[in-house]
């Protein structure tokens, strides 16, 4: 059964949530798991993989384009087809729809700025991920 996790963002700008998705994947990176970052399109993906190099001057958070030659050795993927993801452990979900093939992940992180019609989006996920039998938990965070 596929456990899910809202993350609501109290704050509500992109900045904050792309920071907060790079903190969650280094997380989970240190606790041995290997993570699909599901971005909204190219340029998220693009602003992700430098971030991710970035975001914290005291780690390395080894990352990759999904695709990528080095993407079989490489714990973290990031990309925004869903055809391309090959990672099942966990996702980081950036999209405002369930992605396809959700059960399939043993675990994924929806992370929900505080724009209202974010929220309202992440409103209609949470209920269909109840209606599919996934165990489903929000937490409020900062950015």
């Amino acid at each position: 059964m596929t456990q899910v996790d809202f993350y609501i963002l109290r704050n509500g700008s992109i900045n904050s949530l792309e920071r907060f998705t790079c903190k969650l994947a280094e997380k989970a990176f240190k606790r041995g798991h290997s993570i699909h970052i599901l971005s909204m399109d190219s340029d998220q993906t693009e602003r992700l993989n430098k971030l991710l190099w970035t975001f914290n001057d005291n780690s390395f958070v080894p990352h990759v384009i999904s695709g990528d030659e080095y993407a079989e050795a490489t714990p973290i993927h990031i990309g925004h087809l869903v055809e391309k993801v090959s990672i099942t452990d966990v996702l980081i979900n950036l999209r405002s729809e369930l992605p396809d093939n959700f059960a399939r992940f043993n675990r994924i992180a929806e992370l929900v700025s505080g724009d209202a019609q974010q929220r309202q989006s992440a409103r209609g996920r949470y209920r269909e991920y109840q209606q599919h039998q996934c165990k489903v938990a929000s937490h409020e965070v900062n950015g």
